[in-house]
């Protein structure tokens, strides 16, 4: 029995079968016809939403102009369901399936003990799992994640597959990977190094040790960030200097480590790199490492190759997504990407391998920049949070004691009150009978019985706020997470031999990702997928 099939089955004897549908049916090997790519790609870049990519790319000359021109583009993708945040996001493209499937609901939800109190999961988190060499750290495995993804499928069929996800965020590296023990490795800003945990080995190769010592001191003699925006592009992006941005002072060009927040104890230096692009600079890199010393792509069984890139992701948090750090960021990115695809063309050969592209969840505009008449941005305050507390309070007071469905059905008719309140749904109107309008149901796509992951959700009640709003937990800059198009929209290019350069209107998700992968790797996949194949 391989490693995989083991693993699911431990995994169906320990977890109780709540996600919809029947488990994986057994895999039938394909007929294998034309010789299938030596490497399989899977890029994505972390907040990257379909309206940001769209408004720069006449700006692009390297790795991204290299996929507009020479991949298939899919302008109408989507991510089609409610949460959408960065866990959810990788775990759905590696699953195929919803997070309501593969029970990854968001990056923070909850569970009960052994007592039937409430703890919170973050993700990945694992303290079972603690770090290599840093056991005072918390750990991290794929131990929440419930159904196998594109890593497991590919070394199912071929356990001489290698399979290498590197990532910024340890949730990407290890959810892009699936259960599969492969070389997982992420960047730790607290460390200052890549890291992985004794869920996928005992000990770091080599390799990775002389990656972490000899290349990342390098980047130590650069402690400032400054702009490489062409001057006739400034205008593209919004003025550098807001208050709305970063922490209300430092939010112009150049950013200087030690000249930012005051913060006790004092920002290092590792964890000031963590907030520029330099990190997915060094990402890359360490790809073309793994490359090297895993010989990836080097025989006729396909290898996975999964890169993540969040620092997207993290300026587009604190300066939003209009902003010049943010447009630097994507212009440095570009180049980033046209010497990855440069070197991947001289190691593996360009009719040798194949790259999905695309992103976790797109992102909200500052809400104070927002001038839709019908949808003005709006940024909640503590306020709302409190007149939602004395409403919670009430019904709870008033409702405790009268059955099982009492404080959800009054939940719903008190909130929907709420001016900043779009929609309320009891847990039992999702989970029964026929949804027939797409807002119900992509929220129930985003619910798994028994891991509660929004507000209310623990009290089984769902409520979406309205358009253009962001909650009051946010004072600056902007986050994601609503089933608006500005979060589910993001880019989906597929580029290889074989792939007929243009745009495909058909509308796709991220989720089509790893069945379209493992038709190109000619490899078995489960029949029960949410996810459709896009290979032609």
């Amino acid at each position: 029995m391989s490693r995989v099939r083991l693993a699911l089955a431990m995994m169906i004897l320990a977890v109780p079968m709540l996600a919809m549908g029947p488990p994986p049916s057994p895999l039938d090997a394909p007929v294998r016809q034309e010789a299938p790519p030596r490497l399989v790609v899977l890029l994505v870049v972390d907040q990257l939403s379909a309206d940001l990519f769209q408004r720069y790319e006449d700006l692009f000359t390297r790795g991204f102009r290299r996929l507009l021109d020479g991949g298939r583009v899919y302008p109408n993708a989507t991510n089609d369901y409610a949460i959408a945040e960065t866990s959810p996001g990788h775990a759905t493209m590696a699953a195929g399936v919803y997070p309501s499937r593969h029970g990854v609901v968001a990056n923070v939800w909850w569970e009960k003990d052994d007592n039937l109190a409430w703890k919170q999961v973050v993700n990945v988190l694992d303290p079972e799992s603690p770090l290599i060499e840093l056991p005072g750290y918390e750990g991290a495995s794929p131990r929440v994640l419930l159904r196998s993804g594109l890593a497991d499928w590919m070394y199912e069929y071929d356990d001489d597959t290698k399979v290498v996800s590197i990532a910024g965020k340890e949730r990407a590296a290890i959810l892009m990977a699936s259960l599969h023990r492969g070389h997982v490795y992420w960047f730790d800003a607290s460390v200052g190094r890549f890291v992985t945990s004794i869920y996928y080995r005992d000990k770091y190769p080599r390799w990775v040790r002389r990656f972490n010592e000899g290349r990342i001191p390098e980047y130590q003699s650069d402690s400032t960030w400054w702009s490489e925006i062409p001057r006739e592009a400034l205008a593209r992006s919004r003025p550098d200097t807001t208050v709305y941005e970063a922490d209300g002072t430092h939010t112009a060009f150049p950013h200087v480590f030690r000249e930012g927040p005051v913060r006790d104890p004092p920002q290092t230096f590792h964890e000031w790199l963590a907030t520029t692009p330099a990190v997915d600079a060094l990402v890359l890199e360490m790809a073309r490492a793994a490359i090297d010393a895993e010989d990836l792509g080097d025989d006729e069984t396909p290898d996975f190759l999964a890169i993540s890139l969040s620092q997207t992701d993290k300026i587009g948090h604190a300066f939003g997504p209009y902003s010049r750090e943010q447009l630097d960021n994507l212009l440095r990115l570009d180049k980033e990407l046209g010497e990855f695809f440069e070197y991947l063309d001289a190691e593996i050969g360009d009719e040798a391998y194949v790259v999905a592209f695309t992103a976790d969840h797109g992102v909200l505009e500052i809400p104070e920049f927002i001038q839709d008449g019908d949808h003005p941005g709006v940024r909640l305050t503590r306020e709302a949070l409190g007149e939602l507390q004395v409403k919670f309070d009430e019904v709870v007071r008033g409702y405790a004691g009268r059955g099982p469905n009492a404080i959800p059905n009054a939940l719903v008719e008190v909130v929907s009150e709420l001016p900043w309140v779009a929609r309320a749904w009891t847990h039992e109107d999702l989970l029964s009978g026929e949804l027939t309008d797409s807002m119900s149901v992509y929220v129930r796509r985003s619910l798994y019985p028994g891991r509660p992951g929004s507000l209310l959700s623990r009290f089984g009640v769902e409520i979406l706020m309205k358009p253009n709003h962001l909650s009051w937990d946010v004072p600056r800059g902007t986050t994601h997470g609503v089933p608006y198009l500005y979060d589910r929209r993001v880019p989906f290019i597929l580029m290889g031999p074989g792939i007929a350069a243009g745009v495909d209107t058909q509308r796709v998700s991220p989720m089509d990702i790893a069945p379209t992968l493992a038709g190109f790797a000619q490899v078995p996949y489960p029949d029960d997928l949410d996810g459709t194949s896009r290979k032609q």
